[in-house]
């Protein structure tokens, strides 16, 4: 109690007080300022969260790719039964058609393409066969060769 009678004390004391006073009250300042920073970020960040929650963006991606999928499906779904129209068309068409006709037609193509095969390439049709077990490279004398032509075995001139 001695203090309380010390005016040095009280000054001392009240000027403490005053300091203490003026901190805490910019102590609170900031703290307002950050509490005001922080529900300023979160008010910024709140719509950015919600629409990139990990939540959301898997159901919007669901939402967009479901119909996309089903337009898809129903596009291939429409080319598929044209092409099975198309091969019950030409089912039915083969099926008026004589066969004869298409194995005729199948020969007749094949030898024109054999005859435009030896008219082009004349030399095709001779391979030349080495006899009395010589190695392949004495078919170059003239008495030791024999031409295979056409299906026939053919001595040398």
């Amino acid at each position: 109690m001695a203090d309380d009678r010390d005016p040095a004390g009280k000054k001392h004391r009240a000027l403490a007080a005053a300091t203490l006073l003026a901190l805490a009250g910019l102590l609170l300042a900031v703290s307002g300022l950050t509490l005001f920073a922080s529900l300023v970020g979160l008010a910024v960040a709140s719509p950015l969260l919600l629409l990139f929650s990990p939540v959301l963006v898997p159901a919007a991606l669901l939402a967009l790719l479901l119909p996309a999928g089903a337009v898809v499906s129903g596009m291939l779904a429409i080319g598929a039964v044209s092409m099975l129209s198309r091969l019950a068309t030409a089912a039915r068409k083969a099926a008026a058609a004589s066969t004869r006709d298409y194995v005729e037609e199948g020969k007749r193509r094949v030898g024109e393409v054999a005859a435009a095969a030896v008219d082009k390439t004349p030399h095709a049709e001779l391979a030349v066969v080495s006899k009395e077990g010589h190695s392949p490279t004495d078919h170059k004398i003239a008495d030791n060769y024999e031409h295979y032509v056409a299906g026939r075995m053919v001595g040398s001139a």
